[in-house]
């Protein structure tokens, strides 16, 4: 596998941040349509979450007319994913492709290697 990206983030705390990403962001094509900035960081799991697809409100997705991949709190469950550092000026074209989120989440993190 390539070198972390997560390496090269001392210093440039203020121009980065890491995202997690779980369903179709996991493809790094998927994720470079609009956050060309995005470098593979490391696999993750984000514990007590569950993945789901669809919303409250029902929604899909126009693209693929299917689910909408979806995480929620929940105790004793994981959801695996990857880590992308990626420059805060993708933060909007983040925000556009999440804009049906009613919540944005903030995780406290840590990695450990095995």
């Amino acid at each position: 596998m390539a070198n972390s990206g997560c390496e090269d983030l001392r210093g440039q705390e203020e121009e980065s941040f890491l995202y997690f990403a779980y369903g179709s962001n996991l493809l790094t094509e998927r994720i470079h349509l609009r956050n060309p900035s995005a470098a593979f960081c490391c696999v993750a799991r984000l514990q007590d979450y569950k993945l789901d697809f669809g919303n409250s409100q029902g929604k899909t997705s126009e693209t693929w007319h299917g689910g909408i991949a979806t995480i929620f709190q929940s105790p004793g469950d994981e959801v695996w994913g990857v880590v992308w550092k990626m420059n805060k000026s993708n933060l909007s074209s983040l925000d556009k492709s999440f804009a049906w989120v009613q919540k944005k989440m903030v995780c406290h993190w840590s990695i450990r290697r095995s």
